[in-house]
């Protein structure tokens, strides 16, 4: 009987290692954030069964060495690469040996799944207990070190392609495949097809639009802590706090970003947006959530940072990346939808730009938003953020349940 007990659990140990057993979610019941956690920790427990079924015993398993051969290639100085011709490889080379990083991003990705390196990650992220510990975990472990790679080698990676462009096609990938003739392509050969359509990119502007945009990035913020993509990532995860609460989820912790302000400044009239279809009605409805007295300076640290003026006041990148929107548009139009037009989205993208720039306040609310000096602030050096001017979105933070006494907005 006692062997019986033993054999029995035994099964129900390694059914379970098999499975994956989830871990639990630490922000409290009824959270926002306890509910993205649990969504998580359902995901987290099938994906050993999932990487079993569609990594390592499926056909794309299989194709595996073909693909890290391919991607991983310049790691091992390989000098021929399946997918893209010799000079492009020969130019991923000289990028790898000149910065001992850039080139195996896609190598990295296929790595990752083949060795499930996202699970404990999840683990860590399931497992925390406030929104702010959500939000700084995922900045530590993610989005740091991908900015960080991206800042040194985001523009090499672009130079490479815009340098080999004519030479993509010369690989044994296309020498397969890139001679058959296909109807629906005008009747050119898979090859040529690719060539004329990759002529068509403006890979110089693409280019200098990634180079402007890593120098905006990666530029310090002399409004705060870090680097500019800090900026950004803090107001990205403080916004969809905001949204969340907006939306009467209840929060992990307390409301980010708003300092001394009532904490109504954290919550907004989505139901209003939604019953609106123009776009000029969607921007004076901002303005209306926006041009708040009590909230001005929170709006103005969140929204309207140093980083953010760096962004929005360089006309010579707006300029660029509505050339680039052009390009898209040529491109789209070769692949025979000549009805589709950016126009209207370029629009919406200068009526942006005008919004954060000055929103034009109907009362005497005023913004204003200027570019950083190229010295970091003085934020504090531990990834937390402090209170005061610049962004710092998650100090001085208000206890999510409880409300402040004092003017709402009106």
């Amino acid at each position: 009987m006692i062997t019986r007990l033993w054999v029995l659990l035994v099964v129900v140990l390694v059914v379970q290692a098999k499975k994956g057993r989830s871990p639990k979610p630490g922000a409290p019941k009824g959270t926002y954030l306890n509910g993205l956690q649990q969504k998580m920790a359902t995901w987290y427990s099938d994906y050993n069964q999932f990487h079993r079924d569609n990594i390592e015993n499926s056909q794309f398993g299989a194709f595996v060495p073909a693909l890290k051969k391919a991607f991983c290639g310049v790691r091992d100085g390989e000098t021929k690469n399946m997918l893209i011709g010799e000079e492009c490889q020969a130019e991923l080379l000289n990028l790898y040996e000149g910065t001992g990083k850039c080139g195996l991003e896609i190598c990295y990705l296929i790595e990752m799944v083949e060795q499930k390196s996202i699970l404990p990650f999840m683990k860590g992220l399931i497992e925390k207990k406030t929104d702010e510990d959500a939000f700084d975990y995922i900045e530590k472990e993610v989005v740091e070190p991908l900015m960080e790679h991206m800042c040194g080698c985001a523009v090499g990676l672009v130079g490479v392609f815009k340098n080999c462009n004519g030479n993509i096609t010369k690989s044994q990938i296309f020498e397969l495949a890139g001679g058959f003739s296909v109807a629906a392509l005008g009747g050119k050969t898979v090859t040529e097809f690719v060539d004329d359509l990759l002529n068509k990119i403006d890979f110089e502007t693409i280019e200098s639009v990634v180079r402007m945009l890593m120098e905006h990035l990666c530029g310090p913020n002399s409004d705060g802590r870090g680097k500019c993509y800090s900026y950004f990532y803090d107001t990205a995860s403080t916004l969809m706090q905001w949204f969340a609460y907006s939306a009467n989820q209840k929060l992990s912790g307390s409301i980010l970003g708003i300092g001394d302000a009532p904490e109504t400044c954290a919550k907004f009239d989505i139901g209003g947006f939604a019953e609106l279809s123009e776009f000029i009605e969607i921007v004076n409805k901002v303005k209306s959530e926006l041009c708040v007295k009590e909230c001005k300076d929170v709006y103005e640290d969140v929204l309207m940072g140093c980083c953010m003026g760096n962004m929005v006041l360089d006309k010579e990148l707006e300029g660029n990346i509505t050339k680039l929107a052009k390009n898209f548009e040529t491109v789209v139009h070769s692949l025979g939808m000549a009805d589709f037009k950016m126009d209207e989205y370029i629009q919406y993208y200068d009526s942006t730009l005008e919004l954060v720039r000055d929103p034009k306040c109907d009362n005497d609310v005023t913004f204003e938003i200027k570019e950083c000096t190229g010295e970091e602030g003085s934020g504090s050096n531990d990834g937390k953020k402090t209170e005061g001017k610049g962004n710092k979105n998650k100090g001085g933070k208000k206890k999510g349940g409880g409300k402040k006494k004092g003017k709402g907005k009106k």
